[in-house]
């Protein structure tokens, strides 16, 4: 945190009123206040920006549009972190703004009619993990619908909690719960079938 100092050694004179001296406070703190949020900010997105940014990739299907999608959810957040209630979760607050951001850009897909078949859009493959079982679970993953996908990634991927991903989603604990479910099971029985080949 920044120490706040007077300093009483300025050249400027003394504004003769004291409306002046208010007026000029105000916009001297708000200048000030102004640039402790953006400093606040940008230190808050930079610690979540390579999660962020993998969570919206893996979202969107390793798209070329994540990156733009990204700058979306940054742009929005900062337009509304004025209105951010700072005794909650950042990260948890401005995930809920990707999520809202990729259902937007799944709808406008659906509204172009440009709608490209899953297999086509998962040509790059992931990232490889550390660990290959992890890579083929998460690779599998991958083809669940967008709904099991996203809470799957939010709780695998990202650790987030149930209580955090309902927040995100606008969903009740129980239904983030049933959609996790159902997203393992189907991830469980791809790889039941995959090995039996």
């Amino acid at each position: 945190m920044k120490e706040w100092q007077l300093n009483f050694s300025t050249s400027k004179p003394w504004p003769s009123s004291g409306h002046a001296i208010i007026i000029e406070g105000l916009n001297r703190g708000t200048a000030e206040t102004m640039a402790e949020e953006k400093e606040l900010f940008w230190e808050l997105v930079a610690s979540l920006e390579k999660k962020l940014f993998n969570f919206l990739h893996k979202a969107l299907d390793f798209s070329e549009d994540s990156s733009d999608l990204y700058q979306e959810v940054v742009i929005r957040a900062w337009r509304y972190f004025p209105a951010f209630d700072r005794q909650r979760s950042f990260s948890t607050w401005i995930f809920a703004i990707a999520h809202n951001e990729i259902k937007k850009y799944f709808n406008r897909r659906k509204k172009d009619r440009a709608v490209i078949p899953m297999a086509l859009l998962a040509v790059e493959p992931a990232a490889p993990a550390a660990d290959p079982v992890v890579d083929l679970i998460y690779g599998t993953a991958q083809q669940l619908p967008l709904r099991q996908r996203e809470i799957f990634f939010l709780f695998y991927y990202n650790k987030f909690s149930i209580d955090e991903i309902a927040a995100i989603c606008g969903l009740r604990q129980g239904n983030v719960k049933f959609i996790l479910n159902r997203g393992r099971e189907a991830v469980r029985q791809a790889l039941e079938v995959t090995h039996e080949k």
